[in-house]
C-alpha cells in the first residue's frame, strides 16, 4: 500500500540536526542510574552516621569531666587523692563535690525513683570532678587510673569513652571520606561503561559528524550531559531514599539526644552526584578527539 505523501514512515526516527541530541535512555542507563543510586545511598548513611555520632559526643568535646569516686570516710585520704589528681599531667582542676550536690544530681537522674535526699547523700562515695586540659594526651587516662587505684578509687569509664571520641571520631571521619572516594570512583567508572556503550552505538554518526568539521567538545557535550543527568538524578533519588532510614531511626535516636537530618545532604548528592557522572562521561569520550572510536 503506498505510503500518503507528508506522513512519517514507521520506525523511522527523527533527530534534530547538530551535535546535541541526547543519546538514547535506554535499558544501560536504567541500570547504571539504579547502580549509582544505590552507592550515593550507601555514602548518604555512612554521613548519616558520622552527623549522628558528633551529635551524641559534641558536648564532651567541648568541655570533658571526668569523675573519680572514693568509697572512703577518711577525710585525709580523700586530701591526698585530690593531691594526686592534681600532680597528673594535662589536668586543669580538680574539684571535690559534696555529698549533697551529688545526691541532688543522682535525683535529677532518677527521676521516677523516690528518694530522701538526705539518705541517698549518706551512701554515696566522695566524687572528685576532673577538667582537662588536653583531652587527647597520650597517657593522661592511665595516669589518672594510676592515682585513683592507689587510694582504692574508682574511675567512670564511660566518661573515659566518651572524652576519647573526638579521636574515634576523627579517625572515623578520615575513613568515611576514603570510602567515599572508592564508592565516588566506583560510580564514575559504571557511568562511564555505560556511556561507553552508547557511544559505541553511535560510532558512524560520530565518525560523520568529524568528516563534516564538528569539534571534539561539540560531539562530547551530549555524553557529558547524559552523565551529568544520570549523576544527579542518581542523588536526588539517593536522597529521597534517606528519609525512612532518618525516619525510622528518629524515636531511637532521640532517647540519645540526637536529632538527624538529612537536609544537609540534599546539595552534596546532587552535585556530587553530577560530578562523578561527568567525570564518568569524560572518560568514556575521551578517545572521540584522538580517533580511536571503531565505526560499525
Amino acid at each position: 500500500m503506498k505510503q500518503p505523501s507528508g506522513v512519517i514512515p514507521d520506525k523511522v526516527n527523527l533527530r534534530l540536526p547538530g551535535g546535541f541530541n541526547l543519546p538514547p535512555f535506554g535499558i544501560q542507563q536504567v541500570l547504571a542510574l539504579m547502580i549509582v543510586c544505590i552507592a550515593l545511598w550507601a555514602v548518604g548513611v555512612i554521613w548519616l552516621a558520622m552527623q549522628g555520632a558528633s551529635q551524641w559526643v559534641g558536648s564532651w568535646q567541648d568541655e570533658i569531666r571526668i569523675h573519680v569516686y572514693l568509697h572512703s570516710t577518711d577525710a585525709k585520704k580523700a586530701n591526698n587523692l585530690q593531691q594526686k589528681l592534681e600532680a597528673v599531667s594535662d589536668v586543669g582542676s580538680v574539684r571535690q563535690v559534696s555529698a549533697q550536690e551529688a545526691a541532688v544530681w543522682m535525683q535529677s537522674w532518677l527521676s521516677d525513683a523516690r528518694m530522701n535526699q538526705q539518705e541517698l547523700a549518706k551512701h554515696l562515695p566522695v566524687s572528685f570532678e576532673i577538667s582537662l586540659t588536653d583531652g587527647q594526651s597520650e597517657f593522661i587516662f592511665s595516669d589518672i587510673r594510676e592515682a585513683a587505684t592507689q587510694f582504692g578509687a574508682i574511675v567512670n569509664e564511660d566518661e573515659v569513652d566518651l572524652a576519647q571520641a573526638h579521636h574515634w571520631m576523627s579517625q572515623a571521619g578520615f575513613l568515611a571520606g576514603f570510602a567515599s572516594l572508592i564508592l565516588a570512583l566506583a560510580m564514575a567508572l559504571i557511568i562511564s561503561n555505560t556511556l561507553r556503550m552508547t557511544l559505541l552505538a553511535r560510532s558512524d554518526e560520530i565518525h560523520l559528524m568529524r568528516l563534516m568539521g564538528a569539534q571534539e567538545w561539540f560531539v562530547r557535550m551530549p555524553f557529558i550531559l547524559e552523565g551529568m543527568v544520570l549523576g544527579a538524578g542518581a542523588g536526588v533519588a539517593a536522597w529521597f531514599l534517606l528519609w525512612p532510614v532518618v525516619i525510622g531511626t528518629g524515636d531511637w535516636l532521640s532517647t540519645m539526644q540526637v536529632d538527624l537530618s538529612s537536609w544537609g545532604l540534599l546539595l552534596p548528592l546532587l552535585f556530587g552526584g553530577s560530578l562523578v557522572g561527568t567525570v564518568g562521561a569524560l572518560i568514556a569520550t575521551a578517545k572521540v578527539s584522538s580517533g580511536e572510536i571503531p565505526s560499525n
